[in-house]
């Protein structure tokens, strides 16, 4: 990596607010993996003219001669031109990396490590920028018992929402994180989270549909999930 490219991704994690090189280095990764597991995704207008705005403005290679390239080397095409070309071809790595630079803003604080921990399936990762895409897209944060903070992430259009969370205490082998909705007095299973270390950040778009006025609840359930609670919440969060 070049001294630009270093000073480039640092200023990038500066501007999402990471709080130290290696937060800024760990979305950088997380960010291209999610890319890469995503199909692709046709921009809203919007967005798409407001990167090419962007792009208008990179600076232009120098052009090179004729004879230093080989006969069968096509022209060199100017930096815009290929960031576009680009865009065309991977859309979904550019939105991607854009939900999540965009996913964990809540409040202006970045809650760092975003997506790390247990690699999500093509499903799961379509869901989650489709969420974050959602112009009705809402964000709430809440600390945890026993340690650690949730951010869930949700659309009523959409009837869609994932939770984010960061430094859940490893629980025993026979224990899972179990995900509810909680209606009208209701607890609804909604999925669980069985890779949680008690450091990474790990996060699940929750099974079935949400409701207006739906909370999201977490508890500590036997290893693959319970019908209904058999704990108290360690956590709760209001849409």
């Amino acid at each position: 990596m070049t001294d630009d490219e270093r000073g480039g991704r640092a200023r990038l994690g500066a501007e999402l607010g990471a709080r130290d090189a290696r937060e800024a280095h760990d979305f950088e990764a997380v960010a291209a993996q999610l890319g890469m597991t995503l199909p692709s995704v046709e921009p809203r207008p919007e967005v798409k003219a407001a990167i090419f705005a962007q792009l208008d403005g990179l600076p232009q290679l120098p052009p090179v001669t004729a004879g230093a390239l080989p006969e069968t080397a096509s022209p060199s095409r100017p930096a815009g031109e290929r960031a576009r070309l680009r865009w065309f071809q991977r859309p979904g790595a550019v939105l991607s990396a854009a939900a999540a630079a965009v996913l964990i803003f809540t409040g202006g604080s970045f809650f760092g490590n975003v997506l790390a921990g247990a690699a999500p399936d093509r499903q799961q990762a379509s869901a989650l920028v489709e969420i974050n895409a959602a112009p009705d897209v809402r964000f709430q944060s809440s600390e945890v018992v026993g340690g650690g903070t949730v951010t869930l992430v949700w659309s009523v259009q959409l009837r869609q929402a994932a939770l984010v969370t960061k430094g859940l205490p490893k629980l025993a082998d026979d224990k899972v994180y179990e995900l509810w909705y909680l209606r009208k007095g209701t607890a609804i299973p909604a999925g669980t989270m069985t890779d949680v270390d008690g450091d990474s950040t790990v996060w699940r778009v929750l099974t079935g549909e949400m409701a207006a006025g739906d909370a999201v609840g977490v508890t500590v359930e036997p290893q693959g999930g319970s019908n209904q609670p058999t704990t108290p919440p360690i956590v709760g969060i209001a849409s």
